[in-house]
């Protein structure tokens, strides 16, 4: 007993929300008491986009069905236009006739065979199940934020806790066992470089976090991959200085963007980060739609989702566009990247030529 006593001396407990974790003091894991704010939020952005996601597969379901309920009700004719429906008196007359009544009855049997397999839904089309979601922490340290995900949100299936830091992993292990069956039953920590267990787990995760010391520029490429089809990466940047201008040189090389000196030099930060990721995303034929983007404290946060198209990503450069920056007042203008060009189509161009003509002529 004096001995366990004298291992918890060594620990300090740390609540936060519905979660505690055990902390030692001489501060071995990294903990950072200040991104109370940034857990709270992606909290309540994770609930919403939970029975989102839900509120979207029930609208699907609801669509497929009375798409169904409309081919069932369309009336089946036959070549010559006549309805496919037989008679009732048909069965009377197959008794009286005998082999010939049989004869029908099979005819109708196999026609009824025939339509059935006709309707019959391809496996690639069915409408699976909705699964319940898969979080992703990539860089987890002491496991807090995977904690409070797994206690204080309903309606997640699991949540896999990443570091490569041996001392956070056995800390991260150590903190589920601490809270219990909610957590050890949901929460499973592993030690693994980020980077590469997302180029390894392609669109396994409905939920990404990317929560880094500084850059998440390096993470980004497997991030995007990881991401299931409509699912949600929320992304942390802490390096303000280099996204609001002071060194512009160091943004372009890791966000490919560079930054102007303004007034608004916290939101084009924000839109630097998302350029950024639709870059990313872009090269896998995937794009995104931000959900919530937040500038406060010592960081910015993004939340956006991803989906895929290889029509939708040829609209990417109507989303940038250059800065041009007054140098002696706060004026700035913005050029777009690009714009689309409704073409006619050639045949409708030769019929109104066509038609121009022939009313000259008159």
């Amino acid at each position: 007993m004096g001995d366990v006593e004298k291992k918890l001396e060594a620990y300090e407990v740390k609540r936060e929300g519905e979660a505690e974790i055990l902390m030692l003091k001489t501060n071995a894991v990294f903990f950072n008491p200040v991104q109370v704010h940034n857990r709270d939020m992606s909290i309540a952005v994770l609930r919403t986009f939970v029975a989102k996601r839900k509120e979207e597969h029930e609208e699907m379901i609801n669509k497929r069905n009375k798409s169904r309920q409309h081919v069932s009700q369309v009336p089946k004719a036959d070549g010559d236009g006549t309805s496919s429906e037989q008679p009732a008196s048909s069965s009377l007359d197959g008794e009286i006739n005998g082999d010939h009544g049989k004869e029908l009855h099979r005819t109708v049997d196999k026609a009824e065979g025939l339509s059935t397999e006709a309707t019959h839904t391809p496996s690639w089309k069915r409408i699976r199940e909705l699964n319940a979601p898969v979080v992703l922490e990539a860089l987890a340290a002491s496991g807090l934020r995977s904690l409070r995900y797994a206690r204080e949100i309903d309606g997640l299936g699991k949540v896999v806790a990443l570091d490569n830091d041996e001392a956070s992993v056995e800390a991260c292990k150590r903190n589920i066992k601490f809270n219990g069956s909610a957590a050890s039953d949901k929460v499973e920590a592993h030690l693994a470089d980020a980077r590469v267990y997302m180029l390894t787990h392609p669109k396994e995760f409905d939920v990404v976090d990317l929560d880094p010391y500084g850059s998440p520029a390096i993470f980004l490429d497997s991030a995007v991959q990881a991401v299931a089809d409509g699912g949600l990466l929320m992304c942390t940047a802490t390096d303000m200085a280099v996204l609001c201008g002071s060194n512009g040189e160091v943004c372009y090389s890791k966000y490919g963007s560079y930054p102007v000196k303004g007034k608004y030099c916290h939101e084009m930060a924000l839109r630097i980060l998302l350029a950024c990721i639709e870059s990313h995303a872009n090269r896998y034929k995937r794009f995104i739609v931000p959900v919530l983007s937040v500038s406060m404290d010592f960081y910015i946060r993004v939340f956006v989702r991803v989906f895929t198209s290889a029509s939708e990503i040829k609209n990417a450069p109507l989303k940038l566009s250059y800065v041009y920056q007054c140098v002696g007042c706060d004026s700035f203008h913005l050029q777009c990247l690009g714009r689309t060009v409704t073409k006619v189509h050639f045949w409708c161009t030769i019929y109104i030529i066509s038609k121009l003509s022939f009313n000259n002529y008159r």
